[in-house]
């Protein structure tokens, strides 16, 4: 499955997109089998010594038939959506044009395995425990709850995806001229939406770094 990337939007540096998917790693996995499509949201994370392109590493509800099609299915598909906004032309110098939309997206491509070891199972879901608890000031304590945990162990199953390909488009008004991309920016700086700022901070690392 391939995305429209124009090579001015494209970002092949693979310690980015690495970085990025483990910020926006909250993510929407595709698979392919037998005429049928599925579609899962699930947190990822990213191993990126494993492999050429690294490894993705997730879990999800045994109820869930989608990790059943995993056997025979075309490499499944993940999507890494990052921050977005709204793009006037009232923010250009050149103001006779269209609107746009900037956004930052990550695909991930490679065929899922199943990890079916208990233990190598509950070390996943842990690893993605203390990824998330600590940087709380107050982490949740996992020992208080190990009977549940080992119950709930039972319900999910996990998977690993080695990245087969991958691709980042960050699409950052690259096309503008570097005034309209300066009055962008400046204009999301004043935003109060994240999202908004985000891409205001990325737009303004890309044109220091040109």
């Amino acid at each position: 499955m391939r995305v429209y990337n124009p090579r001015s939007y494209r970002n092949d540096s693979l310690p980015d997109l690495h970085a990025f998917m483990a910020r926006y790693n909250f993510a929407v996995l595709f698979t392919h089998s037998a005429g049928r499509s599925f579609a899962t949201h699930l947190p990822f994370m990213v191993d990126a010594e494993r492999g050429s392109n690294g490894t993705l590493i997730a879990h999800m509800a045994r109820a869930n038939p989608h990790w059943r099609a995993f056997a025979g299915a075309a490499p499944s598909l993940v999507v890494f959506m990052g921050p977005h906004a709204y793009i006037s032309p009232a923010w250009y110098r050149d103001q006779v044009t269209v609107p746009t939309w900037n956004y930052t997206v990550v695909h991930a491509e490679g065929t899922p395995r199943l990890v079916e070891e208990r233990d190598a199972l509950r070390a996943m879901v842990m690893r993605l425990v203390a990824q998330h608890e600590s940087p709380l000031g107050n982490p949740w304590e996992v020992a208080q709850a190990e009977a549940v945990m080992e119950s709930e162990l039972g319900g999910i199953v996990g998977f690993e995806i080695p990245i087969d390909r991958i691709e980042g488009k960050f699409k950052l008004n690259q096309n503008r001229s570097e005034d309209d991309r300066r009055g962008v920016v400046r204009a999301l700086e004043g935003s109060n939406h994240p999202d908004e700022r985000e891409i205001a901070r990325l737009m303004r690392d890309q044109l220091e770094r040109s």
